[in-house]
This record gives structure tokens, sequence and C-alpha cells, in this order.
């Protein structure tokens, strides 16, 4: 007869060989808990037609260019920064007397969401 640690070392080795590729899954003192894997981060591409154009996308992490065009489109009514490099893109309004902020990974989601909504 197994022990009830045999019984639960197999439920969670048989949980952990089935399901650990997606979910975090935990024994605690108050039994198991399964958290979802945040998704796989997109690799970053920059391509560019010139090294220059490249050095600044490599100094900055993102596309001026792209940046200024958003900017241009949206700054009447969103104010728009970076909150830190390699982090979320963060789009800010108050409109109507309500806050509303939208974040996204890179330019061309924020443009899209932006564009949206």
């Amino acid at each position: 007869m197994l022990s009830s640690v045999e019984d639960t070392t197999g439920s969670l080795t048989g949980l952990l060989t089935e399901f650990g590729a997606l979910w975090d899954i935990i024994s605690g003192p108050h039994g198991f808990a399964a958290q979802r894997r945040p998704p796989a981060a997109r690799p970053l591409v920059f391509t560019t037609a010139t090294a220059p154009a490249l050095r600044q996308l490599l100094e900055h992490g993102y596309d001026t260019a792209k940046l200024a065009a958003i900017m241009r489109e949206f700054s009447g009514t969103w104010e728009i920064e970076h909150v830190d490099p390699g982090s979320e893109w963060i789009a800010v309004t108050r409109q109507r007397g309500s806050l509303q902020m939208i974040a996204a990974p890179d330019l061309d989601s924020l443009r899209l969401r932006l564009s949206l909504g």
C-alpha cells in the first residue's frame, strides 16, 4: 500500500510530466496550485537599410522613426513612453474625466491598439 507522501509525489510527478511545460505546479500546505506560465517573448529583430540606422536601433532599443510616426498620429490625446528598455510601451490619456492606459510589448502592437481604441 502506498503512503500518502508517495501517492502525492507520484501525482505531482504525473502532473508535472503532463502539464509542466505550460503550468507552474506546486504542492503546498493547503494543497496543489497551478499558475499558467507566461508565453515566451518573441525575439526582437531589427532590420534596417543602413548600418547607421541599425546603430540607432541598437542604442535606443526601438525604431525612432516608427515612434515619431506614432507620436505625430496620437500625441494630441496620448502620452507615450517606454517604461524600461526592453519592456512595455505605455500610452496614457485622460478623456472625459477618466484615465485610460494601453500597454504593448512593441511599437507595432501599440500603434494597433491605439488605432482600435
